[in-house]
């Protein structure tokens, strides 16, 4: 299976998350492309509601993948705009599966990191991708690290195309 992760990260830990996540599908036999999003401003806060004008400078071309693994940081209790403008420019998703994953600060799930694999998930469905179950690691009161080499190590499995046909969500 050929596949892209297309990453969010200002601070580094979304990256960390990303590169941990590649690693293990790479031991795992997967063929794994890898691209960290850059914009044509510097975009270090904001929401979907409300965020500078921004463009993506390189959208990778996914038409070679058959999976697209998406990341970001959760911003103001969602998902990060810049994350959401790539899942909106990269075009139909027909005949790909999509699955999101986001790192967070509140040691809650359900204070952004819900809401956040909510609207990617949404935004990718929208473009007729076929959703994987979505992926969140949280910081505070939290060993992430540990997080996310077991998160990688759930994706990397789940990935298999008869372990997520019939699963629901795993957060």
């Amino acid at each position: 299976m050929n596949a892209i992760i297309i990453v969010h990260s200002l601070t580094g830990t979304t990256r960390k998350f990303a590169d941990r996540i590649a690693g293990k599908m790479k031991e795992d036999g997967y063929s794994v492309s890898l691209t960290q999003i850059e914009t044509d401003v510097p975009i270090t806060s904001g929401s979907t509601r409300s965020c500078a004008k921004f463009s993506i400078t390189n959208l990778p071309d996914i038409t070679k993948y058959d999976l697209v693994l998406l990341g970001g940081p959760v911003w103001g209790f969602s998902a990060s705009p810049v994350i959401i403008a790539c899942i909106n420019a990269l075009g139909d998703l027909q005949g790909k599966k999509v699955l999101p994953f986001v790192t967070m600060g509140f040691p809650f799930k359900f204070m952004g990191g819900k809401p956040a694999i909510g609207l990617m998930s949404r935004n990718a469905a929208e473009k007729n991708a076929t959703i994987l179950p979505g992926f969140i690691v949280s910081k505070l009161f939290h060993d992430i690290k540990n997080d996310m080499d077991k998160a990688a190590v759930l994706i990397s499995s789940l990935l298999k195309p008869t372990q997520w046909q019939n699963k629901n969500s795993i957060t």
